[in-house]
């Protein structure tokens, strides 16, 4: 099955990807994507298989980009430390080690902060009577969070949201060698930063996440200067793009679907679920980073060779009849939350207890706040980013 390349299901910056979805789903559940290089799972539960299944490797998806782009460049340097391209003994090493500095409790603390920068944007926003969600709200808000939570000084925000701009460019499904350069630039800014800010930290620690990194120990190991330092790119790059998508294509969904509107605004309580409601039914990472077949693996009746790469299509596997009944429907009281928009198995997103705080008091606030919100419709566009799905503007009045 092959689709021509503006209605390639790979592409999800599309306005409505579902239906080829469905289709896909259908008639080629196990599909081989031209586009992305890639075999393309659709359905729930040969996803969930394969994003468990240790057969596959991250470190060996980077193995190639270093063969297809080169083994210098910064943004593969960066990414070489990462949670998101390691695995076995080492992934899980690190992961246990930035969890206890990642804690609940955290981000349990942050979120009163959280709440009063929301609001203090609103109370900005609001005389106005219109504003651009993610040009105005979504966009700022996260990477101010995790600076915050990092210690970063409020002066420098805006450059580092600038270098995670280009960061996250690089890190798509399909890479080319534009994409790689620009990453390269924000990478080596960005780590020249980091190294500053660390080695301030360690001589003056404080009660931020980077000192908490800095203090993290498990049975004799702590973390070296360049995972820290990768782990700090890590949580800006993925926080601060899923949940500037997250806040803007949840919204849409409440707004397209008045009833369900009005039953968060007539029970605030409904807004954990309305949350992974809209993870589950429009998900801001409609793939994750592929992994390479280390041996030939089967999977719903397809060979997959060794040495071929394998993702998942999240918005088809979030939409699948098999697991969900009536999967189009958007119904914030849904209690079955086993959406992959945070993925499964050793990669599930370390940072998804911060990113879900921050769209549950964003989203409720916007509602809450601004009884008569409405979208213009003319104005909002879709942005093709990757593997990223969200809005390039969103405008709305009220």
């Amino acid at each position: 099955m092959t689709f021509p390349d503006d209605r390639d299901p790979t592409l999800p910056g599309v306005a409505d990807p579902y239906p080829l979805y469905h289709l896909l789903r259908r008639e080629d559940p196990v599909h081989w994507s031209s586009f992305a290089n890639a075999w393309m799972l659709t359905r729930h539960a040969d996803a969930t298989a394969y994003l468990q299944d240790r057969r596959f490797s991250r470190v060996a998806f980077l193995d190639a980009m270093r063969t297809k782009f080169g083994d210098n460049q910064p943004i593969l340097k960066f990414q070489s430390e990462e949670l998101a391209f390691l695995d076995g003994e080492k992934h899980m090493r690190l992961k246990n080690l930035v969890g206890k500095a990642f804690s609940p409790q955290r981000i349990a603390a942050i979120r009163p902060w959280i709440r009063a920068a929301v609001d203090a944007r609103l109370d900005e926003l609001a005389p106005s009577h219109r504003m651009d969600v993610i040009r105005d709200f979504a966009y700022p808000l996260p990477a101010n969070v995790i600076s915050q939570l990092l210690g970063v000084p409020e002066a420098d925000r805006a450059k580092l949201r600038a270098w995670v701009d280009g960061i996250v460019l690089s890190r798509g499904l399909v890479r080319t060698s534009e994409m790689m350069e620009e990453g390269d630039r924000s990478a080596a800014a960005f780590e020249k930063y980091l190294r500053e800010l660390l080695a301030k930290r360690r001589s003056n620690p404080s009660d931020d996440l980077m000192s908490a990194m800095i203090a993290a120990e498990e049975q004799g190991a702590s973390l070296s200067e360049d995972q820290i330092v990768s782990m700090t790119e890590t949580l800006f790059a993925a926080g601060h793009a899923t949940t500037r998508s997250l806040i803007g294509l949840g919204l849409i969904a409440l707004l397209r679907h008045p009833d369900e509107l009005a039953r968060l605004r007539s029970n605030p309580d409904l807004i954990a679920d309305a949350v992974e409601e809209m993870l589950r039914y429009d998900p801001p990472t409609q793939a994750p980073s592929p992994q390479v077949a280390m041996e030939d693996v089967e999977i719903g009746g397809k060979l997959i060779r060794k040495g071929q790469m394998v993702s998942v299509l999240i918005g088809a596997a979030n939409r699948d009849p098999a697991r969900f009944p009536d999967p189009d429907r958007f119904d914030i009281g849904r209690r079955d939350h086993d959406h992959l928009s945070f993925s499964q198995g050793p990669h599930y997103c370390l940072g998804a207890s911060l990113a879900r705080a921050e769209a549950q008091i964003a989203i409720l606030a916007l509602v809450e706040r601004f009884p008569r919100l409405r979208i213009v419709e003319r104005a909002m566009r879709y942005q093709i980013a990757g593997r990223f799905r969200g809005f390039e503007s969103l405008p709305v009045e009220f």
